[in-house]
């Protein structure tokens, strides 16, 4: 069933409240026999709720999501009842004394309507503040994020740049000038990810189409050069997802992890899966599944409790295996994916990240 969207909900509101004005004030003019004084008072009450009914077309306008719009027409309801329910209290006392109560219909309404319009006022600046401040809580995380990628990532690039200009003056440095060449492409890659994991985590990067078989060919090829890890793949020609090129990032972070936590001689088994078994498998929604397992040491106590999802373990003190796994929890939630860690077939550890397939027209590239 469903979900009342909340500007309509607002806008229902309102339209209640000048519905009720102008039955009362109509009925008033007949009992009167005067126009002026009800019309008087029509544009009072009514007049608010009109008001009511344009904030809620212009909270239509503004593009706040459902959740957001609930959240407004909340505080509308809330104002509403809390308004209404002073003057009834204040009717109320002035019953308990035996006052005589004076046509409370008309007040009723005006504190209805104010009640209202004042909960409208207050949601819509409620929601703007949180969107606000949880838009500065991703831009630190993206920060920290990418301040650790270009420590560790472009550290290790550039250092081995610098090993290999130093041969370059070798008589017998032939080859060099290739490796140099070739981790300088990998440093301006890594900087083109890493501008597209903040665009990810602050939610500017609209999806588009990436191969996750083709990436995950593509950082293998580079860890194979250097490591001292035996490497299986299983890969299928081609796994399209919705994401954006930050996925090279959750590819080698994984990879990098089970490299280094593995130990020497580490068995790596990447694989690709396609047809959403895996996916399913873990109670998700049909998707591509990227399985990273190794015979390790297995799951470290921080990543079996989960702590390493926590804030504190974003900081620059902190283990750079626990930091990329944070980093790829936090990029495969913004890709409408998720992180799965259990026990590998192989002894060690295993990650399974599940991300979205990419529609049949969406815009990108499969290679």
């Amino acid at each position: 069933m469903s979900t009342l969207r909340g500007h309509r909900a607002v806008s229902l509101i309102g339209a209640g409240l000048l519905v009720a004005a102008a039955v009362h004030h109509g009925a008033e003019i007949g009992a009167i026999g005067s126009s002026a004084g009800p019309l008087l008072a029509f544009a009072l009450d009514g007049g608010i709720a009109v008001a009511v009914l344009v904030a809620g077309r212009r909270i239509a306008r503004r593009d706040l999501s459902p959740a957001e719009e609930q959240r407004v027409a909340r505080w509308i309801a809330t104002g509403t009842v809390l308004a209404v329910a002073a003057f009834a209290a204040t009717l109320a006392v002035r019953a308990f004394e035996g006052r005589p109560l004076v046509e409370p219909a008309f007040p009723m309404l005006v504190a209805a309507g104010v009640g209202s319009l004042g909960g409208a006022i207050a949601g819509y600046y409620a929601v703007r503040q949180s969107a606000e401040a949880r838009r500065a809580r991703d831009a630190v995380r993206a920060v920290s994020f990418v301040n650790h990628l270009l420590r560790h990532d472009l550290r290790n690039d550039l250092s081995t740049i610098r090993g290999y200009a130093d041969l370059l003056d070798d008589p017998d440095g032939s080859g060099h000038a290739e490796t140099v060449a070739a981790k300088a492409s990998e440093g301006l890659e890594r900087i083109e990810a890493t501008s597209a994991v903040a665009d990810a985590i602050l939610g500017d990067a609209d999806s588009s189409r990436v191969d996750l078989a083709d990436t995950t060919r593509d950082v293998l090829a580079g860890v194979a050069d250097g490591e001292s890890a035996a490497i299986e793949t299983d890969l299928p020609d081609a796994a399209p997802v919705a994401a954006n090129d930050g996925v090279r990032s959750i590819v080698h972070n994984l990879v990098e992890n089970a490299v280094e936590h593995g130990g020497p001689g580490v068995t790596v088994r990447v694989a690709v899966r396609a047809d959403g078994d895996e996916a399913a498998r873990l109670g998700g929604d049909d998707g591509v599944a990227l399985v990273v397992e190794d015979d390790g040491p297995g799951l470290p106590p921080e990543v079996r409790d989960g702590s390493f999802l926590t804030d504190e373990a974003v900081g620059g003190a902190s283990d750079g295996g626990v930091s990329g796994l944070r980093l790829v929890a936090t990029l495969a939630e913004a890709y409408d994916g998720s992180l799965d860690t259990g026990e590998s077939s192989l002894g060690g550890a295993r990650f399974t990240v599940t991300l979205p397939h990419a529609p049949a027209d969406s815009a990108g590239s499969d290679t």
